[in-house]
């Protein structure tokens, strides 16, 4: 198992690699944020983020944070020095991912597939009855918004999109499920197609 470890103010950071992925220790972590206990910073956390393992050097299991879990705890983290480690930590992390072989956008790909997946899983709780049709819609107009932003006349799938694309396609994904709740809950009398296309298109 490969560990580097990084500092921050004098903080020593430690990193494991996973797979390709580089883990933050959450008690190295807790201690540069400030945290008491590392216990009040991971309960916050989805488990979708965290893991355990027992390292070479440690006769107990030790708690990680992946990447996207590390920014989201530095997100609730108030105090100044919050966006210093931000932009350290994303200094650090890229460096990390390009050792591995790692570009960024291939980063992000895999976070983007938890997007999907959370707003999928949104679509299907909220809707009476959600049905294939939806999740197709959903996603058919997001690609098309995104598209005919940049230029295209064919709606690209997913896999065509650039780095750009997709991070412009998030937040379009993400107002067309909620538009389709609202429509079915309010019963709205509107195009949720031509909605969205007025706000991210025209």
């Amino acid at each position: 198992m490969d560990i580097k470890t990084e500092i921050w103010l004098e903080h020593e950071i430690r990193f494991v690699e996973i797979e390709g992925e580089w883990w933050g220790i959450a008690k190295d972590i807790a201690d540069a944020l400030g945290y008491s206990q590392t216990q009040a910073m991971t309960k916050h956390l989805k488990k979708k983020y965290l893991t355990s393992s027992r390292l070479d050097d440690m006769n107990r299991k030790v708690t990680l944070i992946n990447e996207q879990g590390i920014y989201k705890a530095v997100t609730r983290y108030q105090r100044p020095e919050a966006e210093e480690f931000e932009d350290w930590l994303f200094e650090v992390v890229k460096t990390l991912r390009q050792s591995s072989g790692l570009e960024g956008f291939q980063i992000f790909r895999m976070m983007d597939k938890e997007h999907q997946k959370e707003t999928m899983a949104k679509l299907q709780q909220s809707l009476l009855q959600p049905t294939k049709v939806n999740f197709i819609k959903a996603n058919t107009i997001a690609n098309k918004a995104v598209s005919s932003r940049h230029g295209h006349m064919k709606s690209l799938k997913k896999n065509q999109m650039t780095p750009e694309m997709l991070i412009e396609r998030e937040p379009i994904l993400t107002d067309t499920v909620d538009l389709m709740i609202a429509k079915e809950k309010f019963r709205l009398d509107l195009s949720v197609s031509k909605k969205v296309y007025e706000k991210y298109v025209q």
